[in-house]
């Protein structure tokens, strides 16, 4: 007789959940570190405007303006892209939040599947232990 938990179905739902829950806090994740690189990229061009801007005594009131332009345009990039890193740093919140719930979830049920078949082993056991008992009163009795 095999063991055949009876919230199978249940528990791979559990774990299909779960599963999508990685992948998405993955994919947001990743997200995440996109922006980061972006930020990090645009912080290294701004630098690079200013040593730039600093070269004042080579420059043109035009080359001046263009290159304040390039910073304006710059910032602005920056402050939209922290402004898409904050929403990112709150979906990663919310999607970690999500795959901690699905893994106690998923955890429990696999528990429960444990404790169902140590139960159904030991049930086990005792019915072979019943039936070798059985057997050794009959030997015993046909010897008497």
């Amino acid at each position: 007789m095999a063991f055949k938990f009876s919230f199978q179905k249940v528990l791979d739902f559990k774990e299909k959940e779960k599963e999508f829950a990685e992948q998405e806090y993955g994919t947001i994740k990743q997200q995440q570190i996109e922006i980061e690189g972006q930020l990090e990229d645009l912080e290294m061009e701004k630098e690079q405007v200013f040593r730039q801007y600093n070269d004042v005594d080579r420059k043109t009131v035009s080359d001046l303006q263009s290159l304040q332009q390039e910073v304006e345009h710059v910032n602005l990039k920056m402050k939209q892209l922290e402004s898409k890193s904050q929403e990112i740093d709150l979906e990663v919140e919310q999607k970690q939040q999500v795959l901690i719930e699905r893994l106690q979830e998923a955890k429990m049920w696999n528990q429960w599947k444990a404790k169902s078949m140590a139960a159904f082993q030991k049930q086990i056991e005792q019915k072979e232990q019943a039936m070798l008992d059985e057997m050794a009163v009959l030997r015993y009795s046909h010897k008497v």
